[in-house]
């Protein structure tokens, strides 16, 4: 059987006290939506990678923890002034749960695959900023929901 392939456009996610998980919900090119819950457990296995890529890509002559920070907050101040309308599902939509992500390097970014090992894979290509951007949103998540965020490295936190 093959699984499902979902290509994601852009996604908007929801922390959700009641379940303790992070639902992305997800709009490919076309106008399908996905809702994908995401478990703490596995985020915090995943948040260090975003966050080790980050690091690895800064070429400056500052300190790179400093520059990040910086890079970070710019990030956040452009964002607040320009927010990008939020991912609305349609009612009805079942959320599946991601069950394992996988990381594939590519030379501008990564593609980040989201999985339930099973029916479907949903990817979605990042880059630089979009990789900056998803780290501050789950940190976001991580804060509404009272998470730990020992995952997250000193300059996304600041």
């Amino acid at each position: 059987m093959n699984k499902a392939s979902f290509l994601i456009q852009t996604c908007t996610m929801h922390a959700n006290l009641l379940e303790d998980r992070i639902r992305l919900d997800a709009v490919d090119g076309e106008g399908a939506y996905q809702a994908i819950w995401l478990t703490r457990r596995l985020l915090d296995q995943f948040v260090p990678h975003l966050a080790t890529h980050t690091e690895k890509q800064v070429q400056s002559g500052i300190p790179p923890a400093l520059k990040l920070s910086m890079d970070q907050q710019a990030l956040r101040i452009e964002r607040a002034e320009q927010p990008m309308p939020p991912v609305t599902i349609p009612l009805g939509l079942t959320p599946w749960l991601c069950i394992t992500i996988h990381l594939k390097q590519q030379t501008d970014g990564l593609i980040w695959t989201l999985t339930d090992d099973r029916m479907i894979d949903a990817h979605m290509a990042l880059t630089g900023q979009g990789i900056r951007a998803m780290l501050d949103v789950f940190l976001t998540s991580y804060r509404a929901l009272g998470w730990d965020e020992a995952c997250f490295p000193d300059w996304a936190r600041e």
